[in-house]
């Protein structure tokens, strides 16, 4: 199973269960009319509609299984945010602000030259000798 398809499972479940009567209606309604045109004493359309039903069964059931698993993520999910709340949100938002530098910093840092670089150790005024070389 692909990625893909693990993500999207969940979306076609749900609209499964919501066209599948629609097409057991139209599938059985057609056949019901093939039946009645070509009535030779059997009505064969009953195992139709059997069939037609248990797959609209199955996609309520996969609907159903989707939608208690959504719930449940929610419920879990609701109870984690009352538990640890806007004071652990807050200290996450704090610890991103610690960790990510200021612009003006990272120019600072980049723009100095390192120690042991050919720019560090040439005296002022000079260009470096990797500068001098056209490189």
């Amino acid at each position: 199973m692909s990625l893909f398809s693990f993500v999207t499972r969940p979306v076609k479940d749900l609209t499964d269960a919501i066209v599948m009567p629609f097409k057991a209606v139209f599938v059985v309604g057609l056949c019901w009319v093939i039946n009645a045109m070509t009535y030779s004493g059997t009505w064969w359309v009953k195992w139709v509609a059997l069939g037609m039903g248990i797959a609209t069964v199955v996609a309520i059931g996969r609907a159903a299984k989707t939608l208690l698993l959504l719930g449940l993520v929610a419920w879990v999910g609701m109870k984690i945010y009352r538990r640890y709340g806007q004071a652990a949100r807050d200290g996450f938002d704090a610890w991103v602000a610690r960790t990510q530098p200021d612009a003006a910093g990272v120019l600072a840092v980049l723009r100095a030259p390192q120690a042991g670089s050919p720019a560090a150790n040439a005296p002022l005024g000079e260009d470096p000798p990797l500068r001098r070389a056209g490189l």
